[in-house]
């Protein structure tokens, strides 16, 4: 053993460069996988510790209106699946009358309640996710406004309304279960009794939550189809346990999934290279190990001479990955945790990555073995006359008219006849391409005003919402009124939206959220088939299908369906499928003509004419139609996505970093490998007048031929694959489809020519051992 160590010693010695690059490539692997794994873990416990302690309701309908609530508590009581109940209160504020450091909240597309604390479940937290308590004249604000506003504790929030104003200082930042992500359109503050009762006298509207928790086993379908046929009261958004569970996940989840998939693609070229390493440092040793075997040392101890080297470096890479990847973790998991607390089971995030990297240490040892017991095969007289070697060896002819562009000619020449050993080097710069485009792409397709077309929405410059209330009729009129006689005004639609029934696959009756409108107007790309023409031939009904709610129902294009609606069976031809992510992805469009007291929203798509400033317009219409939520769709995005977006944005920066830092240690390794295998070959060049100049240039040539065909193919995979990959990640929330959306100069210019600077300059530097090379030390060998 001692023996062994120290040859491995000693081979570190003699390859310094090549251990330390192959060391580097390991501990990033080690890194990105750890780093991964341990915002899992993070998301896994938080997510579990704010539900344990802030018990989310199972099932939530929302309400706007009158109410009997004696019927409501009879009706809990005759259902014994339900295990309790709460009615919550909100005081709906207008965003025009809420204000913070002298600017309105009007620019939020966010709904905002004034609650009171709950009892029983459904409980608002603070930051040490202890229940929150908020004395009179104080106030609770969500997390999500402190994290996009910056409101911090002492901050004071104004409520106005004409002559009454209300100051309320910030007394905690409270966490939600059921309205923390920012993917949920409402949220809540929290106030004491005695001022929501005060403020409710001068401004507001009163909204209720009646939320549910059911026993073991019984389905949210059940609950929802006993709950309407009952006919209590459902004016609202009806929410499941299972959707806000769903919500959070992919707010805080997709950062991990990213960096998950980048340490495995990570590992794989890791492993890659060091078969590559291997095989290449045998081939350069197989006399040394013909004579090993021609002494009697055992073949079984050759082996270990080997696989102790690369374990060594796995083990050394695993413990190293641990310890960075604790920050590096911690790094992306801060917006996880500033949303739901440390959680519970902080063992995850430890032990997570710790069987990951047990994992990863396997998989590189393993792989090690297997390599180095292929090429022990070969007899004593094989390795030591290094036939293998020759096999191996390409040659080439030079042309018989000479070498008009001698550089050129050799190093094709010799690209052409040793390809094989460039595949690494060409597999790690296409993955160091896909990897710097692939999170740059998809954070250009989100941001691009065309994504509202994946959220169900036709693309369009300004939306107006128009929630469920009292006067909803009078707010649909007033905004049709105006936006009629606004000449800067090029387009717009209104769209009704309500509840149908339907039964799903296991013959449970459910509701249905179904827009109606001229879907013409502002049209959406179908997956499959088109939108349902309001006057059909023949009569008949028309109807698309999201595409989860056509997966959940097994429906397809040409396929019919019967719906429910006011005790009536409307029979439609499902014509489309499209793609929405709003509303937990289960959305349809058809032309019915819901009864005024049926329409939940009314929502106005509209275009402004060309030259006018979108803001100034949207600031003008929010004068107008005060009672409305008026959002430019770019902030609707923004906003409904923005945690998303952030996350995209820091694992963009970081996969440019490594990308980078990958593509300069594999060109720094492979020039150290490919220059002492080929250091007869420089020496003859030198003796036949080939200048040192020259021969640096023709590794240049070949190297940098390989990396620009890679970069073409890590383009095309980015557009292709990574499409794939993308649709992959937002598939579960209802986009199966996505068309990258690329920025062509920063794309297809600035990321090429940056790719291969790096390289060049690595080349200019890594090449300079070829000045120590000449035929006397060839004629002395």
């Amino acid at each position: 053993m001692k023996l062994l160590l120290k040859l491995v010693r000693k081979d570190f010695k003699a390859n310094p460069v090549i251990t330390t690059v192959l060391t580097v490539f390991l501990i990033l692997s080690a890194i990105l996988m750890a780093g991964g794994l341990r915002v899992a873990g993070t998301m896994f416990s938080s997510l579990d510790g704010l539900n344990e302690r802030a018990i989310p309701p199972q099932y939530l309908q929302m309400n706007k209106g009158t109410y009997d609530e004696s019927a409501f508590n009879n009706f809990v009581k005759s259902h014994d699946y339900i295990k309790d109940s709460l009615i919550v209160k909100m005081l709906d504020i207008s965003n025009a009358n809420i204000i913070y450091q002298g600017e309105t909240l009007e620019k939020c597309l966010m709904d905002n309640g004034f609650v009171i604390q709950n009892k029983g479940f459904d409980l608002l937290l603070n930051m040490d996710n202890e229940v929150a308590v908020v004395g009179d004249g104080k106030i609770g604000v969500p997390v999500y406004y402190a994290q996009e506003l910056g409101i911090a504790e002492g901050d004071v929030i104004t409520l106005r309304k004409g002559n009454y104003s209300k100051n309320l200082t910030v007394s905690t930042i409270i966490r939600d279960s059921t309205m923390n992500s920012a993917l949920t359109s409402s949220k809540r503050f929290l106030i004491s009794q005695s001022d929501v009762d005060e403020i409710s006298q001068h401004m507001g509207e009163w909204e209720e939550c009646f939320e549910f928790l059911l026993k073991d086993g019984t389905s949210t379908s059940v609950l929802q189809k006993d709950y309407i046929d009952a006919s209590m009261p459902s004016s609202g958004v009806a929410i499941t346990g299972s959707l806000l569970t769903m919500m959070n996940a992919l707010s805080y989840g997709l950062v991990a999934f990213i960096i998950i998939a980048i340490s495995f693609l990570l590992v794989m070229i890791a492993i890659l290279c060091l078969s590559y390493i291997i095989r290449a440092t045998l081939a350069e040793e197989n006399y040394t190990i013909g004579e090993m075997k021609a002494i009697g040392f055992p073949k079984s101890e050759i082996e270990k001479s080997y696989q102790i080297k690369y374990s060594i470096l796995a083990l050394v890479a695993a413990a190293i990955g641990y310890l960075v990847g604790i920050p590096f973790g911690n790094f992306f998991s801060a917006s996880i945790i500033k949303y739901c607390g440390n959680g519970n089971d902080e063992w995850m995030k430890w032990v997570y990555p710790f069987v990951g990297l047990i994992l990863f240490g396997l998989l590189v040892i393993l792989r090690c073995r297997k390599i180095v017991r292929k090429n022990m095969k070969s007899t004593v007289v094989e390795l030591m006359r290094g036939e293998e070697r020759i096999k191996k060896e390409g040659h080439y002819t030079l042309p018989l008219a000479g070498l008009r562009h001698r550089n050129l000619t050799i190093a094709f020449g010799e690209l052409k006849c040793k390809w094989k050993e460039y595949s690494v080097i060409f597999f790690v710069f296409v993955f160091s391409s896909f990897l710097i485009l692939l999170p740059m792409n998809m954070k250009n397709t989100i941001e691009n005003p065309s994504f509202i077309t994946y959220m169900g929405i036709g693309e369009c410059d300004i939306r107006i919402d128009m929630q469920y209330s009292e006067k909803l009729e009078k707010q649909k009129d007033s905004a049709i009124s105006y936006l009629e006689n606004d000449s800067q005004i090029k387009k717009y639609q209104i769209y009704k939206n309500g509840y149908v029934q339907l039964q799903n696959t296991k013959g449970e009756w459910e509701y249905l959220r179904v827009e109606n409108g001229d879907e013409s107007a502002f049209p959406l790309e179908y997956l499959e088939g088109r939108a349902p023409d309001e006057n059909a031939p023949n009569g008949s009904k028309e109807m698309a299908l999201s595409y989860l709610e056509a997966s959940e129902l097994g429906k397809k294009v040409g396929d019919s369906m019967t719906v429910n609606y006011q005790d009536k069976e409307i029979l439609f031809n499902i014509l489309g499928i499209y793609q929405d992510i709003t509303y937990g992805g289960k959305t349809a469009k058809a032309a019915i003509d819901f009864d005024e007291k049926d329409v939940q929203v009314y929502i106005i798509y509209l275009d402004v004419n060309d030259g006018v400033n979108i803001l100034e317009k949207t600031n003008e219409i929010r004068s107008i139609l005060t009672d409305s939520k008026i959002t430019p769709i770019s902030e609707f995005i923004s906003q409904t996505l923005g945690g998303i977006m952030d996350n995209m944005s820091l694992v963009k920066d970081a996969a440019i970093v490594i990308s980078l830092l990958l593509i300069t240690l594999i060109t720094v390794m492979f020039l150290q490998l490919i220059t002492a295998r080929e250091h007869s070959a420089i020496a003859i060049k030198k003796a036949i007048g080939f200048s040192n100049k020259d021969i640096r240039m023709q590794f240049g040539i070949r190297i940098l031929v390989i990396q620009f065909v890679a970069i073409v193919v890590g383009t095309v995979l980015a557009n292709t694959l990574g499409e794939s990959i993308f649709s992959l990640m937002l598939s579960s929330m209802g986009a199966s489809k996505i068309t990258m959306l690329v920025e062509p100069v920063t794309a297809y210019l600035i990321s090429p020519m940056v790719q291969m600077l790096v390289v060049f300059i690595t080349v200019i530097i890594g090449t300079k051992v070829v000045r120590n090379y000449h035929i006397r030390n060839q004629l002395m060998e």
